[in-house]
């Protein structure tokens, strides 16, 4: 059987050279390529050693995200509550929901969420490791 051997998240956008500075200044991703051919560019990020972000430019995507609850990529943090106060007076994003406790969190084990938009309209958790 041929089964799936990796992954890679892509973010698709009418202007990636602006959304990657986001993704790179406020979320401190570390750039690990760029692509700049005539009619497909973008900008590669490391996540985790395994786990790698694209945000590149795509024909077919226009200005915000109009669905922005769809997808959304969950970030695990140690501390939701930096991620919270580094991002949240921040002109390019809109915060949907300050830190809250998570339904998995236990007493001995508190569990938080934090969830925004990116400048696009890309939505973003970050949220303590499970």
């Amino acid at each position: 059987m041929n089964k799936i051997s990796g992954y890679r998240l892509y973010i698709w956008s009418e202007n990636p050279d602006e959304l990657q500075k986001f993704y790179k200044d406020a979320l401190e991703l570390e750039p690990t390529a760029s692509l700049k051919l005539s009619n497909d560019y973008g900008y590669g990020f490391k996540i985790t050693d395994v786990m790698r972000l694209w945000i590149g430019k795509h024909s077919e995507v226009k200005g915000r995200n109009k669905d922005p609850f769809r997808h959304i990529l969950n970030f695990y943090v140690e501390d939701v509550f930096e991620w919270y106060e580094k991002l949240k007076d921040r002109m390019d994003i809109t915060v949907v929901q300050t830190p809250i406790e998570t339904p998995l969190s236990k007493p001995e084990n508190r569990k938080y969420v934090f969830t925004f938009l990116d400048p696009e309209g890309n939505c973003l958790q970050f949220m303590n490791p499970a």
